[in-house]
């Protein structure tokens, strides 16, 4: 390897981890190492993808299979929910900074308790990296800046059958469905106008947004979902409410779900989304995300979290991403990616980048 910074992506050829890889190949001068336990897959994405991409072989079960790797890594990007504490305290003790594009509060909570580890190395951990929590964070960012007086944000999701996904973000859907609703929250339908689809009704759903926002913003946060499919919504959510996916968690059915989960054919590959702020005075503001395929959005907001390590802009610790980046200007930079941000109402010159590209307005 040269002397320039390296990236490694662990699960580098799965759903997200190869929109990771290629996309930072393509888009810095930086050499980027597709590591996984399967080989064979690394050198088959190493033949076909951009120039730089290496592929190596790495087997998290190896108490010592990290250590070659991080002899070399600026920047780790963990793409696999496996291991991923200790993958963080490995990389964060040998000075080597991480992205993580978990979506699990308690792997999420793990990678935080590493904060002074981060701060003693001079590394930087970035967490809620990529759709939901990511994009999500930054929306919420973006409105509460825009509402300072904001005293509820409700975020929304509506995600596409068909797509991209891969078995992790498969798995970790219904395993929210499983979960008993939070009765203690707001009100668990609502029913949002989004950008492209219309109104649509949204289920309060478990996404780490609605903890980790509201503790980083001050202001309580409400999370839901829907799909683009209105007819799926609606018989996921009516299955969830009378228990049916809390028994077939007792009953161990949760892999058999999943995989009938990804073969739903139903709808297509679009999705948004959605974040709205209110304050006690009326005050309303609305930012929101619209693309294809979830696995896309994610990597590529992974891969530009990674871009900024790999070019030491970011403190050393451990952040959630609307904690480092300027919600405006990385809105922008985001759609270069295929990505379209809608804003309501109309910002003001003075609240955008000065490079700014022009967003779809709605509303």
């Amino acid at each position: 390897m040269t002397g320039r910074g390296v990236a490694v992506v662990i699960g580098g050829y799965g759903a997200v981890g190869r929109v990771v890889a290629t996309t930072l190949a393509r888009g810095s001068a930086h050499e980027v190492v597709v590591a996984g336990r399967d080989l064979a897959r690394a050198e088959a994405l190493a033949r076909t993808g951009p120039g730089g991409l290496i592929p190596r072989g790495l087997d998290l079960a190896d108490p010592g299979g990290l250590d070659g790797l991080l002899a070399d890594a600026t920047v780790v990007v963990m793409c696999v929910e496996q291991r991923n504490e200790v993958v963080a305290r490995a990389c964060l003790d040998s000075g080597v900074s991480f992205v993580d594009v978990s979506a699990s509060a308690d792997v999420l909570a793990g990678i935080e308790r590493l904060d002074a580890t981060a701060k003693r190395t001079g590394a930087a951990a970035v967490l809620s990296v990529g759709l939901a929590p990511g994009l999500t964070n930054v929306l919420a960012r973006r409105c509460v800046d825009r509402l300072p007086s904001a005293i509820s944000v409700d975020v929304t999701i509506l995600l596409g059958t068909v797509g991209d996904h891969g078995p992790d973000s498969v798995r970790w859907t219904v395993a929210g469905l499983m979960a008993p609703p939070d009765g203690a929250r707001r009100p668990g339908r609502a029913r949002v106008e989004l950008p492209g689809f219309g109104p649509r009704a949204a289920h309060q759903f478990p996404f780490s947004d609605q903890y980790t926002l509201t503790r980083n913003l001050g202001v309580p946060v409400t999370t839901r979902l829907c799909f683009d499919s209105a007819a799926v919504t609606a018989a996921l959510f009516r299955l969830r409410a009378v228990g049916a996916f809390r028994l077939a968690g007792r009953l161990g059915w949760a892999r058999m779900l999943a995989g009938a989960s990804s073969r739903l054919r139903l709808g297509g590959d679009r999705f948004a989304v959605h974040v709205s702020a209110t304050d006690d005075g009326g005050g309303h503001v609305w930012s929101a995300v619209t693309g294809r395929r979830e696995c896309h959005a994610t990597g590529v907001v992974a891969a530009e979290i990674a871009t900024g390590l790999l070019d030491r802009r970011y403190r050393p610790g451990v952040h959630h991403i609307d904690q480092i980046v300027d919600a405006g200007v990385f809105l922008t930079t985001v759609q270069r990616h295929d990505l379209t941000v809608h804003e309501h109402p109309q910002p003001s010159p003075a609240e955008l980048p000065a490079d700014r590209m022009p967003t779809t307005q709605e509303g």
